[in-house]
C-alpha cells in the first residue's frame, strides 16, 4: 500500500530575523531583472552564497552603487554567457577578485546556469558554512550552534522580477518549474510523513523560491503539502498591538495556486475557500486571490502546481504597492 506523501514549507522563515538562522541554508540567485531591494536587505543577512546570473550583476551593481557601497558588497560569483553584462561592471568584480565565469551554452539560459552551478557546488558552499566567522553576505555571526550540515538541502532564493514582458514573467515560471526537483511516483511509494525533509525532493537539493516584486512563489510537490504561514495579515483576525504601532507582518493574505502542466484535482484546507477534489486547468476555473486563515496551510494534488502568496508591504519592492483581493 502506498503511503501518502508529506511535503512541509516554510517561505517565512527567510524573513524571521529575530529567530536566527533559518532552518533550511540558502543561497541567493540575482537574475537579470530590477532587484526587490527591501527582500534582499533581509534575505542577504543570512544567505551562504550570492550567484548572479550574468546581467543580474548590472543589476546588482546599480543597486550597490546607488548605496554608495559599490567597492564593499559584492555577489559570491558572476555566471554566464556574459553577453549581457557591462564590460565595466565585469572588470570592475574581477578587480575585486569576484568569481566570474564564462558558461556558453546554446541550450541553457543563463538562470538555469547559475541553478546547475549552485547546485554542483552545494556540497562546498554548506561546508563553507562551518566556520564560525561570517560570509560576505552575512551580517549576523555564525555561532558553532547554529551550523548547517553538508547533508541539509540548500535553499535557493531567486531575486527577479515577474512584471514587464509577459513572454519574460512566463520563461521564469517555466525555469522554476522545470528546475524544481519533483519526487518520482516510485519514491513516493516509500516516502512516509515522518521521513520527508522541509522543501526538499531528491538528494539534498532544496527548494527553489520565486521572489518577485510582490511574492514569493514555489512549486508544490505531487501529494500532500503543508505550507507555514505564520504572521499573516489576515482580515478574519483583530489587529492588536502593546505599543501602538502596526504589528510587523511577513506576509498578506493573498494565494494563488496554478496547475501548471494540465488538469489537477486539489484539495486545500486552511483557506477562506476550501475546496475537496476540485478541477482545475487553464483554460478553466483556477484558484486565485484566496485568503489564508490559518497558520498552516494544507494543499493536496495528483502533480506539482504553483503557489504563490504575497508578501508583506515592507517587503516589497515599491512602497506603493498594496494588497489586492478580487475575488477569481
Amino acid at each position: 500500500m502506498a503511503t501518502t506523501r508529506l511535503m512541509t514549507w516554510d517561505p517565512t522563515q527567510f524573513f524571521r530575523t529575530e529567530e536566527g538562522l533559518p532552518s533550511s541554508p540558502y543561497a541567493l540567485l540575482i537574475l537579470n531583472h530590477p532587484i526587490n531591494e527591501r527582500a534582499y536587505d533581509v534575505l542577504r543577512k543570512n544567505a551562504l552564497t550570492t550567484v548572479c546570473a550574468d546581467g543580474g550583476a548590472n543589476h546588482f551593481y546599480e543597486m550597490m552603487k546607488a548605496r554608495g557601497r559599490e567597492d564593499v558588497d559584492h555577489p559570491t560569483t558572476i555566471i554566464g554567457d556574459l553577453d549581457s553584462i557591462h564590460p565595466t561592471i565585469k572588470s570592475h568584480y574581477e578587480s575585486h577578485g569576484v568569481n566570474v565565469i564564462y558558461h556558453h551554452d546554446d541550450y541553457s539560459t543563463d538562470f538555469t546556469k547559475a541553478l546547475r552551478y549552485i547546485r554542483a557546488n552545494t556540497a562546498e558552499i554548506l561546508s563553507s558554512s562551518s566556520s564560525s566567522t561570517t560570509t560576505p553576505e552575512q551580517t549576523n555571526t555564525t555561532t558553532t550552534d547554529q551550523q548547517y550540515k553538508e547533508s541539509d538541502g540548500l535553499s535557493i532564493l531567486i531575486l527577479g522580477g515577474l512584471g514587464g514582458r509577459v513572454d519574460q514573467a512566463f520563461s521564469q515560471i517555466h525555469h522554476l518549474y522545470s528546475n524544481s526537483t519533483i519526487p518520482s511516483s516510485s519514491s513516493s511509494a516509500s516516502s512516509s510523513e515522518g521521513n520527508r525533509k522541509e522543501g526538499r525532493g531528491n538528494g539534498n537539493e532544496g527548494a527553489l523560491y520565486l521572489v518577485s516584486e510582490e511574492s514569493i512563489t514555489f512549486i508544490l510537490h505531487p501529494g500532500k503539502n503543508v505550507i507555514r504561514t505564520p504572521g499573516a495579515k489576515r482580515a478574519d483576525l483583530a489587529i492588536s498591538t502593546t505599543s501602538g504601532e502596526e504589528k510587523e507582518y511577513l506576509l498578506e493574505e493573498n494565494v494563488g495556486i496554478i496547475p501548471l502542466s494540465g488538469p489537477e484535482r486539489i484539495t486545500t484546507k486552511g483557506f477562506q475557500w476550501d475546496v475537496e477534489s476540485w478541477e482545475t486547468e487553464i483554460g478553466g476555473q483556477i484558484s486565485t486571490s484566496n485568503h489564508i486563515r490559518a497558520e498552516e496551510v494544507e494543499v493536496s494534488a495528483g502533480g506539482a502546481v504553483l503557489f504563490t502568496v504575497e508578501l508583506a508591504g515592507r517587503f516589497k519592492r515599491s512602497s506603493s504597492s498594496s494588497s489586492s483581493s478580487s475575488s477569481s
